[in-house]
């Protein structure tokens, strides 16, 4: 009976620290992806800005690319690390929403939405993120990943609204 009842509590201690060790693993693999994320939005953005200097691309009366040539970055496309494979590569901003600095869906809740969102009118690359588990997560992964500090996940699509 004493065997039994020191086997039971070596294997829950086993399985608490394997549980450590998978959560540990995990938070390491996903701060891997936030850093890559970050890293392909400025690598896209720095590529934006050289083109618009450039001026060897069509550009907008405010002085951007008005589209995006994937041959800019010579065979290696910026990828977000944090969707899965099915989105689309880019997703480019129209006339209604040229004053918008985020997109109007800042998460990729579907596969629909494009894995990067580039407004032609203002010069901002944006990456979309995977829709959390809760509303605050999910702008917290979104402000960090785009170096910024939106107060509210749906205030593109209010100022979209109004």
């Amino acid at each position: 009976m004493r065997i039994m009842i020191y086997s039971l509590v070596a294997l829950m201690v086993t399985s608490v620290v394997a549980g450590v060790v998978f959560y540990g693993r995990a938070a390491r693999g996903m701060e891997q992806r936030i850093v890559q994320a970050r890293a392909e939005v400025h690598r896209f953005q720095s590529q934006i800005m050289l083109q618009a200097a450039l001026e060897q691309a069509e550009l907008t009366v405010r002085g951007y690319p008005a589209a995006v040539d994937p041959e800019w970055f010579h065979g290696d496309l910026p990828t977000n690390p944090l969707l899965g494979p099915g989105h689309p590569w880019l997703g480019i901003a129209n006339d209604s929403h040229s004053d918008l600095e985020h997109p109007v869906n800042l998460t990729a809740s579907d596969h629909s939405l494009a894995q990067f969102w580039y407004n032609p009118y203002t010069g901002q690359v944006r990456a979309r993120v995977p829709a959390g588990v809760s509303d605050a997560a999910a702008l917290g992964l979104y402000n960090r990943v785009n170096d910024c500090n939106l107060p509210d996940l749906f205030e593109s699509a209010r100022a979209v609204e109004r």
